[in-house]
């Protein structure tokens, strides 16, 4: 993951609308993983709850292109090493789309009425508030509708992997969410097909690692 302090900060938002925002993180080369849960301080309520989409690292001015530095001689991490100007030219960014927000104390899994305001800090979502916001499997058909530069359909197998794990091998949970797929998806059988394929594909090779 990207770097942590106690109050697990990743980095700050640097582009935000109603429906997504985009995070520049605080060290190079340190995203949180695919379909992970990540939250922000809202404006007029107290968190925005989102879940990574996409992340990318690249040069800090788009019109720069980044060109090759290593050799057989100076390579991975050594080049970084040799090279530390590197971290002022590049930067990681990834984008969250908006599931949920809370106020009050409470979770409503709707778009939150206000984007994340700029340069707020992003924080990475402990195990026991991911419990928490997948109770219910509310925020699916937001992620389902989300258009993004990953097919919807990883992103939904990276997503239920994620949340699979974080609640210790949770195969009801798992049961359930294959259930609400096929209730949001019965109309296109492909979709699910792909999901659910990836999904099994991805559990298979965890396992196999384990």
């Amino acid at each position: 993951m990207c770097a942590s302090h106690e109050r697990a900060r990743i980095g700050e938002v640097v582009e935000t609308s109603t429906v997504r925002f985009v995070v520049e993180c605080d060290e190079l080369d340190r995203v949180p993983e695919l379909g992970s849960f990540v939250r922000v301080a809202g404006s007029g309520i107290e968190t925005v709850y989102g879940i990574v989409a996409y992340a990318e690292t690249g040069a800090v001015d788009p019109g720069r292109r980044v060109v090759r530095r290593g050799s057989p001689a100076l390579q991975d991490r050594a080049l970084y090493e040799a090279n530390p100007e590197l971290r002022f030219v590049l930067r990681s960014l990834f984008i969250a789309v908006a599931v949920a927000f809370e106020q009050s104390q409470e979770l409503v899994f709707l778009v939150p009425p206000y984007p994340p305001p700029l340069h707020y800090s992003v924080e990475v979502v402990e195990n026991s508030t991911v419990l928490r916001l997948t109770e219910r499997l509310a925020y699916l058909p937001l992620l389902d509708r989300f258009q993004g530069p990953v097919p919807t359909e990883q992103l939904l197998a990276a997503h239920l992997r994620y949340v699979y794990r974080t609640r210790g091998n949770d195969h009801g949970w798992l049961e359930s969410a294959a259930r609400e797929l096929a209730r949001l998806l019965k109309r296109d059988y492909d979709r699910l097909y792909s999901v659910l394929t990836a999904l099994e594909g991805a559990l298979r090779t965890e396992e196999s690692l384990q």
